[in-house]
């Protein structure tokens, strides 16, 4: 049986090893694309979840927001009502005691 070997030129050996070098940088440069894209769609899924529920929270602050004016504004008619309610009791018991 004859054993063939491969025979390389000497020049031959820094461009092979350039080549390999280069495949596997280039390899590993790919990978790390890949991981940075996932990154990244990973990133935009959490912004917009993030945008959705500070919009909602918007709404829910502005609602919040328009129930206490209304229930401030209740509060001071009511305040209106009961003083103009003590004043004419006061009226009534004035004229009632007035006429003893």
């Amino acid at each position: 049986m004859a054993e063939t070997h491969i025979k390389l030129p000497t020049w031959a050996l820094p461009i092979i090893a350039a080549l390999v070098s280069f495949s596997i940088g280039y390899g590993a440069m790919q990978a790390q694309a890949q991981a940075t894209q996932i990154e990244i769609e990973r990133v935009g899924k959490i912004a917009v979840d993030t945008y959705a529920k500070s919009n909602e929270n918007a709404t829910s602050t502005a609602l919040n927001a328009q129930a206490i004016k209304n229930i401030a504004d209740s509060l001071a008619r009511q305040e209106k009502l009961a003083e103009a309610s003590d004043a004419r009791l006061t009226q009534l018991i004035n004229m009632m005691l007035e006429r003893k």
